[in-house]
């Protein structure tokens, strides 16, 4: 075995896979299309269900400016804010939905009874929504303007009724 790695033919086969790969990586990264998540970017559409199971889509709040959560319930930061952001939204005219990110129905439906939060909550039971918005952690608040795209990306707990009502503020277009 020794020999034949050590043979110029099977040396150049290497070579030339390892080229290849390199090769293949460098196209697939440079055609590969990155959805930007920075502000003043199109904030990336999505499909989801909600508690309820109706399909619910990021465009169907184009005219309105959004507050999209994005957390799960393991997250303690995410526990935190939930019920300051509820409290907010009963307190103020401003769309908000809250992203479930990879847990299952029972366990969103539990959470939500038990802190009795009152804005719409999608499901994303695979998770996909932490790469589409590029989060690098939870919770992720990012407000989307009334055409769609990103006013302001929030990673972090929000700890402060002050700060969410700023936020509010900037996306009431009423």
């Amino acid at each position: 075995m020794k020999n034949v790695m050590r043979s110029p033919w099977m040396q150049g086969v290497l070579i030339l896979m390892l080229v290849v790969g390199i090769g293949y990586a460098v196209v697939q990264a440079m055609t590969e299309q990155r959805v930007s998540v920075s502000v003043g970017d199109p904030a990336p559409d999505f499909t989801l269900r909600d508690m309820s199971g109706q399909e619910v889509r990021l465009a169907d709040y184009k005219g309105k400016g959004v507050l999209l959560n994005l957390w799960a319930s393991w997250c303690n930061p995410c526990v935190n804010e939930l019920p300051l952001l509820n409290e907010a939204y009963k307190l103020r005219n401003v769309e908000m939905v809250a992203v479930n990110l990879g847990e299952d129905e029972e366990t969103v439906r539990k959470f939500a009874d038990r802190y009795e939060l009152e804005f719409p909550i999608l499901l994303d039971v695979k998770g996909e929504m932490m790469e589409q918005y590029r989060a690098v952690g939870l919770p992720l608040t990012v407000l989307i303007d009334e055409r769609g795209n990103i006013m302001e990306r929030h990673e972090g707990e929000l700890s402060e009724m002050s700060d969410i009502f700023r936020l509010m503020e900037r996306i009431d277009v009423d």
